[in-house]
């Protein structure tokens, strides 16, 4: 009966190394996409500087929506590397506020991204433990502050 054991958690072990790799494949696919999304970015700002002022205003909103979209690529990508509660709903959050920004029609549709996005605010900051919180930008900005900071000093904050 221990070798079906044994051989049961190896076929599991082997399970998530697999699932594990093909997340990160899928994680390098989509990077590599948004590099070469990069060229379709340039291509879209030069035809906003030739373009006269009243197509502009499509091409500014095509380039927002071109922009917005590699940010969730980038952050979707974070979050199949990262696996942390935070990059799931940094992820979700960008992909709200591109639906507000690029396909709102009525002030009924921003009012109902401006509620989501105060809920997943609210979320990140209540529902969260600072050891998952998973936000680039505060760990970062505290790392940096805390510098020579004892143990002790930083429960204190």
């Amino acid at each position: 009966m221990d070798k079906v054991y044994k051989i049961m958690d190896r076929l599991k072990n082997g399970t998530k190394t697999f699932i594990l790799v093909l997340e990160a494949m899928l994680a390098y696919a989509l990077l590599i996409m948004v590099v070469l999304s990069f060229l379709d970015v340039g291509k879209l700002i030069v035809k906003i500087v030739s373009s006269d002022a009243i197509s502009s205003y499509t091409l500014v909103q095509q380039a927002l929506a071109h922009c917005l979209l590699l940010v969730i690529a980038i952050e979707l990508a974070m979050m199949l590397i990262s696996h942390t509660p935070g990059s799931v709903i940094e992820v979700v959050l960008y992909a709200i506020a591109k639906k507000m920004l690029i396909s709102s029609t009525s002030s009924t549709d921003l009012l109902i991204g401006a509620i989501a996005m105060a809920v997943i605010f609210a979320i990140d900051k209540y529902l969260h433990t600072k050891e998952d919180m998973g936000n680039l930008f505060t760990v970062m900005f505290k790392r940096d502050k805390r510098e020579g900071v004892t143990e002790e000093e930083l429960t204190e904050e």
